[in-house]
C-alpha cells in the first residue's frame, strides 16, 4: 500500500490490481476522519493480524482432522529436529515451548501414555528428566509435518507466486529480528 501525504491528506492507492481490501477502507475511513494521524501502519499491521487469525484457524483445523494439537505437535516437533537421538530434556522443551511447563507436563503424560514418547530420568540428577520420541512418535510426526507444509504451501501458492514468497519471508525475517531477540534455540 502506498499513501501519499498531500496537505495534510493521504490518498490510499493499492500496489496491484486487485482491488482494495476491507484494511484498506479501514485506513481511507481514519484518514478522512483524522487526516493529522499517519495510519499506514495499519496497513501492514492489521493485515498481519488477519492473516495470522486466519492461518491459525487454517492450522486449528488441519491438526484435529489429523488428531492433534498445536501443543502436541510443538512438543513432538521439537523432540524430532534436535535429530538422533531425538532427546531433549523436560526443562529445555518447557523453555523452547509456547505452553507453561504444566502445560508440557500434561502433553508429556498424554504422549507418553500413547506410546510416542519416553522419559528418562538422569541418574546423576534426579530433577533432570529427558523427553525421547519413540519411533511411533517419530512415525506420527513426520506424518503430521508432512501433511501440515503440503497443505500450508497450497495456501500461500493461491496468493503468492514463489519469488513473492520469497521476498515476503525475508521482510517478516527482517521485521520479527527487530522486534525478538537473537534466539539460537529457534
Amino acid at each position: 500500500m502506498s499513501a501519499a501525504m498531500d496537505g495534510g491528506t493521504a490518498e490510499v492507492q493499492p500496489e496491484s490490481t486487485d482491488g482494495f481490501d476491507a484494511i484498506d477502507r479501514v485506513e481511507q475511513d481514519w484518514r478522512r476522519e483524522r487526516p493529522d494521524i499517519d495510519v499506514s501502519s495499519m496497513g501492514i499491521v492489521s493485515r498481519i493480524w488477519r492473516i495470522g487469525r486466519h492461518l491459525e484457524q487454517h492450522r486449528k483445523s488441519q491438526l484435529v482432522e489429523f488428531g492433534s494439537d498445536r501443543g502436541t505437535i510443538d512438543v513432538l516437533g521439537m523432540l524430532r529436529r534436535s535429530g538422533p537421538p531425538y532427546r531433549r530434556s523436560a526443562g529445555e522443551l518447557t523453555r523452547s515451548s509456547l505452553i507453561t511447563s504444566g502445560g508440557v507436563s500434561q502433553r508429556l503424560d498424554k504422549l507418553e501414555k500413547a506410546g510416542f514418547v519416553t522419559r528418562h530420568v538422569d541418574v546423576n540428577d534426579r530433577r533432570r528428566v529427558d523427553v525421547e520420541l519413540t519411533p511411533a512418535g517419530v512415525e506420527l510426526v513426520d506424518g503430521l509435518l508432512s501433511g501440515l507444509m503440503d497443505r500450508d504451501a497450497q495456501v500461500l501458492a493461491q496468493g503468492l507466486t514463489p519469488a513473492e514468497q520469497r521476498r515476503l519471508r525475508a521482510l517478516l525475517r527482517k521485521l520479527l529480528l527487530s522486534l525478538e531477540p537473537h534466539d539460537s534455540e529457534g
